[in-house]
């Protein structure tokens, strides 16, 4: 009926999940981020890009992952800037 198999059902690495959202600069962006087995991952369904993180607080390289996607570094910084302090003050 398909001409694909599902191979991988589940994920028991998949935790931390949280959504925030963020106005920046006249815009609004809901953020969804969390854990799972690569790492971290974060995504903005309502602009239609996602990426993989390292630990929340790497605010360096979650920045150049995010601006890879969103080709905009200022941008970039401040989502996971909010998405390190988000999870530092949810410890």
């Amino acid at each position: 009926m398909y001409d694909f198999k599902i191979s991988y059902l589940g994920d028991d690495h998949i935790s931390d999940v949280h959504h925030i959202g963020i106005d920046y600069n006249g815009n609004y962006y809901g953020i969804i981020f969390g854990k799972y087995a690569n790492g971290g991952f974060c995504c903005l369904p309502g602009w239609g890009v996602g990426c993989e993180l390292s630990d929340f607080d790497d605010v360096f390289w979650n920045s150049e992952s995010l601006s890879k996607v969103i080709n905009d570094e200022a941008l970039a910084n401040t989502i996971v800037t909010a998405i390190k302090v988000y999870s530092e003050s949810n410890q």
